[in-house]
């Protein structure tokens, strides 16, 4: 019994130091480039941060996206900060001019996604941004449309060309 209410105490402790929150960015509009961004609540110094952010890409068609997630932190406020695209890899870190990143870029298709972002945090009230960009990438007919248009400008040009000699 005794065993029971120091596990019970040792849960409840632990509870108390660790973060884990699901922040929904949204839906990306497909019309166009979109970007949505949040920032986290702020973390106590030395809390476990194990959170997901979720998005959502949305097409009529097939069409795929090119997309950019960043997470950015003040450097040193989090500790082992690391984060999982799920499905596809983790994002890159890297520090640069006082602010430790996370990113991560490629072609997505219309879908549902999770970022899985962990650490530990260093600083009193740390938070970190969140923020997920996309843009529609052109289908391979229209790379087509585009090659046959410039090979219809360039026969135009040279037949002007031979005409006026």
């Amino acid at each position: 019994m005794k065993l029971k209410f120091i596990a019970a105490g040792i849960l409840a402790a632990a509870s108390f130091s660790a973060s884990a929150a699901t922040y929904d960015l949204g839906i990306l509009d497909p019309s166009g480039s979109d970007t949505l961004s949040a920032i986290t609540t702020k973390f106590a110094a030395n809390t476990a941060v194990d959170d997901f952010w979720t998005f959502k890409l949305v097409t009529p068609s097939s069409t795929s996206f090119g997309a950019l997630q960043t997470f950015s932190v003040v450097e040193g406020a989090i500790k082992d900060f690391s984060a999982t695209l799920l499905g596809y890899g983790n994002l890159t870190y890297s520090a640069a001019a006082g602010i430790q990143s996370l990113s991560w870029d490629g072609q997505l298709a219309a879908g549902s996604y999770t970022v899985h972002v962990t650490g530990l945090t260093g600083l009193k009230n740390a938070a970190y941004l969140g923020s997920v960009s996309a843009l529609p990438v052109p289908e391979p007919e229209t790379y087509g449309m585009l090659l046959g248009g410039l090979v219809l400008v360039g026969a135009v040009a040279r037949r002007r060309a031979k005409k006026a000699a």
